[in-house]
């Protein structure tokens, strides 16, 4: 059903799903029953720990084995030839065989599924797998050294003590890592929040099969636009507003759609309201009769699971994101740091006021920080109603025009991106009254909170800098905005920085 990914469990304390659709970088906690959120509670902003990625400890275990496998070949050969043999020829030809061998060793261990995460903390799953993926890849190597006509090079008495050393290695690795699992397992690290809309039987049906089936997989609400009440364990919470809002508060992983539509347009109406918030969207196709292009199609205890939107920069690409953020900022704090104190020292020379401005914007999931920049106007604002600069605008001093014609102003949100409030690159973040405004206006304008704001992105690069005085020019940022976030890599987030100071920081729409 699930075509290349097979589905497979996480034993004891994980969740099923397949190579390509495991749920990963994404920040959960285990909720208890006494956490769901009653009917019109308020629970404020709760910060839960961040779920650890379950497809990067995988790729981090392959790596290691592979690594192991290579090491042990040079180990071998330094203990067996060159100790007990008293011999000492070159190390190459036994590198090259060592990293075929790691290839094929791993290869075959993938392809049986020990790199599944309910495998790898399960030590005595481990054990077959990890002896056929050894037994293979040696049976391959003689079988190519016999074609080749290369096997009298290599000797086998190192051929059997680099096999055995790294079987020692990849049995020890294992034998830790999943004690490490089962102990993070123990304090919720990988445990996976769903919220479900839709109360009725099919919600029911999931409920059952995931508390069977799947016992990190926490359902912490239902929400449903009929009327309110306790529907099993798991209390109605409200409709889809509440849905929307309780979204903002907690950190939720998945929404499961869990309700007969035969209705397209409905449906549509509730995927685009959801899909503000930086969570996957998943729907059972039993539920529904309409015909859309689905992403995944993922198995919940037996039950048939349509993923509509996916979380963008998960896994490995959260982590690099990340990196690349907090580091280059850095740099470029130390690089500019003298600029920036000529830059503050002008602002207090040619007008009264603090050097820094700081103005509530919405960042990622719409949290409120208060985003840096040096001060360009005689007066600042955060009020309910913003008036944007305008051309040749009275607010804005000697200094400040040439600032803001620079973005030179936007230096000091160097600062946001270290503390982790935003990005280099990333949707601009803008005053809270425009973002009130435009998400009325402009269906998915409030898509752009599924990541990090950034200092600079696809729009600015592409000609959308300055006043957005009409829903056009708005509509066109937010197009290359939600571009930018589905079609995200690092080489993007590259191009974009290398075409900013060109392209992004001055131009004739700033003022």
């Amino acid at each position: 059903m699930t075509g290349a990914g097979e589905l497979h469990f996480m034993s004891g304390f994980g969740i099923k799903s397949d190579d390509n659709a495991t749920p990963d970088g994404v920040d959960a906690v285990a909720v208890a029953p006494a956490d769901f959120p009653e009917p019109g509670m308020d629970v404020g902003v709760i910060k839960d720990k961040p779920l650890i990625s379950t497809r990067v400890i995988s790729d981090i275990m392959m790596c290691a084995d592979g690594v192991a496998i290579f090491v042990s070949a040079l180990v071998a050969k330094w203990a067996y030839i060159v100790v007990v043999l008293e011999n000492a020829p070159q190390i190459e030809p036994y590198a090259i065989i060592g990293i075929v061998g790691a290839v094929l060793a791993v290869g075959t261990m993938r392809y049986r599924g020990l790199y599944d995460f309910n495998v790898l903390n399960d030590i005595r799953g481990q054990t077959k797998l990890i002896l056929i993926g050894l037994a293979v890849a040696a049976l391959m190597l003689v079988a190519i050294g016999y074609l080749l006509k290369i096997s009298d090079q290599y000797s086998r008495g190192w051929f059997i003590t680099w096999f055995a050393i790294s079987a020692a290695l990849v049995f020890t690795s294992h034998f830790i890592n999943a004690r490490i699992l089962r102990w993070l397992g123990a304090l919720g690290a990988f445990a996976r929040n769903i919220v479900i809309y839709g109360s009725g039987d099919i919600a029911q049906n999931f409920i059952r099969r995931v508390s069977i089936s799947l016992p990190n997989v926490q359902v912490i609400g239902i929400f449903d636009d009929l009327p309110q009440g306790q529907k099993g364990q798991v209390p109605v919470a409200g409709g889809l507003s509440d849905l929307i809002a309780f979204g903002q508060r907690r950190r939720i992983d998945e929404i499961l759609i869990a309700m007969p539509m035969t209705n397209e347009l409905r449906l549509a109406n509730l995927v685009e309201q959801l899909s503000l918030l930086p969570v996957d969207i998943r729907i059972c196709p039993t539920a529904t009769a309409f015909r859309t292009p689905p992403k995944k199609l993922l198995d919940y205890g037996g039950l048939a699971v349509l993923e509509l939107e996916r979380r963008p920069m998960e896994g490995w690409g959260s982590i690099i994101k990340n990196v690349e953020d907090r580091c280059l900022s850095f740099l470029l704090i130390i690089a500019f740091a003298p600029f920036l104190l000529l830059i503050a020292l002008a602002i207090k020379l040619d007008s009264k006021g603090p050097v820094i401005f700081k103005q509530r914007r919405h960042g990622f999931n719409h949290e409120v920080f208060n985003l840096y920049k040096f001060r360009t106007m005689f007066v600042t604002e955060d009020e309910p109603k913003v008036k944007q600069a305008q051309r040749d605008d009275p607010r804005v001093t000697r200094l400040g025009r040439f600032l803001r014609k620079t973005s030179l102003d936007e230096l000091p949100q160097l600062f946001n991106v270290l503390k982790g409030d935003m990005s280099l690159v990333g949707p601009r973040p803008h005053a809270l009254a425009h973002n009130e405004y435009y998400s009325t206006v402009l269906g998915r304008y409030a898509n752009r909170h599924k990541v990090k704001p950034g200092m600079t992105g696809w729009a600015q690069v592409n000609g959308f800098r300055g006043e957005t005085d009409t829903p056009e020019k708005m509509r066109g940022r937010v197009e290359h905005d939600l571009w930018y976030i589905e079609n995200w890599s690092v080489w993007l987030d590259i191009k974009i920085l290398i075409k900013t100071p060109f392209y992004g920081f001055v131009g004739s729409n700033a003022f």
